[in-house]
């Protein structure tokens, strides 16, 4: 891939400020960030678009949800090379192994340093790290 090439990344959270900090933080001249806070919207468009990367929270309701590991096992069945990246402020060694058996790239929890994610995201070769 040369430098010129756009990576796409969908980012998945309930919080709004979440994504606008990821989205202010990520985007850039060759990285093109999308955001959206439902399941059913973070589905329709890992169908309809091609992501380097998707980064979703696991949790994306009030309720004691694992949403996020639906859109794993979502993309996992749809898109099988697609990397997912679960982050989490509940998370604990079982919902780690849990989402690394379902075929998560990187489990992280909240709150997730921004160093951390670009060096994940640097680890795919989405950016460079700053």
């Amino acid at each position: 891939m040369t430098c010129s090439t756009v990576k796409r990344i969908l980012i998945v959270d309930d919080e709004e400020a979440i994504l606008f900090s990821y989205k202010r933080l990520l985007q850039g001249r060759f990285l093109n960030v999308d955001t959206c806070g439902e399941i059913e919207a973070a589905l329709e468009m890992i169908r309809m678009v091609d992501y380097d990367v998707v980064i979703t929270d696991l949790r994306l309701s009030d309720s004691d949800g694992r949403e996020g590991s639906d859109i794993l096992r979502y993309a996992k069945q749809h898109k099988p090379l697609l990397p997912v990246i679960i982050v989490t402020g509940y998370g604990n060694d079982d919902i780690s192994d849990e989402v690394y058996a379902l075929g998560a790239y990187r489990y992280l929890d909240k709150p997730v340093a921004i160093s951390a994610l670009i060096d994940v995201l640097s680890s795919l070769d989405i950016m460079s790290r700053l």
